[in-house]
């Protein structure tokens, strides 16, 4: 992974998302960069390396009073992140539960019920910041509005479902016997 220009520190995160002191900042890049690659595709790839470039010195007062909005978005996506994977830890033989003597691991429930709420946190979070831009556009000629379909994912969806049966018919005049 390149060098990243952190948006968020790691005391940040930490006091914002209640994150536990005792986790290695290193087990929190790669979460921040992924985070850092979803703002990315909020603010569109433009807008997006204009902001990190300027960071943080901004030279523009819009840019100072969006930080606030990124700031908290990064902070729960990260923590989104973490919480998604935080009974499991890679080794090179597989994904392995830590366990200590004084401790329970949580029940899928439990952490189903964790990695919920995470994720309502960073969808509230993910409104407000676009909703500020939506709503502050004019301060920001960088901003892509087009990546608003990007709020659900990635702007795939279906619009359409094709009857199996009429694939299978036949079409007039096929000298089948069917008389279609």
């Amino acid at each position: 992974m390149a060098k990243l220009t952190k948006l968020i520190t790691y005391a940040y995160l930490r006091e914002e998302t209640d994150l536990p002191q005792n986790i290695e900042n290193d087990d929190l890049d790669h979460k921040i960069y992924r985070a850092q690659e979803i703002l990315r595709m909020l603010q569109g790839d433009e807008f997006y390396q204009d902001y990190i470039n300027q960071f943080p010195n901004f030279t523009t007062s819009s840019y100072s009073t969006l930080f606030p909005y990124v700031k908290q978005y990064l902070a729960w996506q990260t923590y989104e992140y973490y919480v998604v994977m935080a009974n499991y830890k890679p080794t090179r033989s597989g994904f392995r539960v830590h366990t200590e003597e004084n401790s329970v691991v949580v029940t899928d429930i439990q952490m189903s019920i964790i990695i919920k709420d995470a994720k309502q946190q960073t969808q509230q979070y993910k409104n407000l910041l676009v909703d500020y831009l939506k709503s502050h556009s004019i301060d920001f000629p960088l901003y892509n509005q087009r990546c608003n379909s990007n709020l659900s994912g990635n702007g795939f969806h279906i619009s359409a479902v094709k009857n199996k049966s009429s694939f299978y018919r036949h079409h007039r005049n096929c000298n089948c016997g069917c008389n279609d």
